[in-house]
């Protein structure tokens, strides 16, 4: 029995997950395992197979083990064409994800907002971008782009225009 190809890149986009480098999780995002269940709720998904592009819209929540990601729009590139029993088992096919926002992404005790998000798999970096608010505890950090190299655990926050190019943290103690 055949399978339709729509049934195939659904069941790839299960088991898809970007390439972390050795010691990562290897979830869609941060914090996850490869082994997490990904969820993805959306008022809608619109799926072009020409292009390999899924766009899920409508209020999107992921969930991936114990991360959210929350977005206006989620638009997913898949490397390849879907077909044969190869596509329902390949882990790699994600190569490029994009949120529209807002969108706020909260992984164990952080969080982080911004206008938009992207994961890019040949970098293998996540972006946060446009009024990027980082916040873990009190702790406070305020930029234009986060940049994070998953392969190397490395983030980095640059100020924009609304910063006056600057980016701003503020750091409270615990209290003791």
């Amino acid at each position: 029995m055949r399978r339709h190809p729509f049934v195939l890149l659904l069941a790839a986009l299960v088991a898809a997950t970007p390439a972390g480098a050795a010691g990562r999780s290897g979830g869609i995002l941060p914090g996850a395992s490869a082994k997490d269940p990904l969820n993805i709720d959306a008022g809608k998904l619109d799926y072009f197979e020409k292009e390999q592009k899924l766009i899920y819209s409508g209020s999107v929540i992921v969930t991936n083990g114990p991360s959210t990601l929350k977005a206006s729009r989620l638009i997913i590139f898949l490397e390849g064409k879907g077909g044969g029993q190869a596509a329902a088992t390949t882990n790699d096919r994600v190569k490029h994800i994009d949120a529209e926002g807002p969108v706020t992404l909260v992984s164990k005790d952080q969080i982080g907002t911004g206008d938009r998000g992207s994961y890019d798999k040949a970098e293998n970096k996540v972006y946060l971008v446009g009024n990027v608010t980082l916040t873990q505890a009190e702790n406070i950090v305020k930029g234009d782009k986060l940049v994070y190299d998953v392969a190397t655990g490395m983030a980095t926050v640059q100020g924009g225009a609304a910063q006056g190019g600057r980016v701003r943290s503020t750091f409270t103690p615990k209290n003791q």
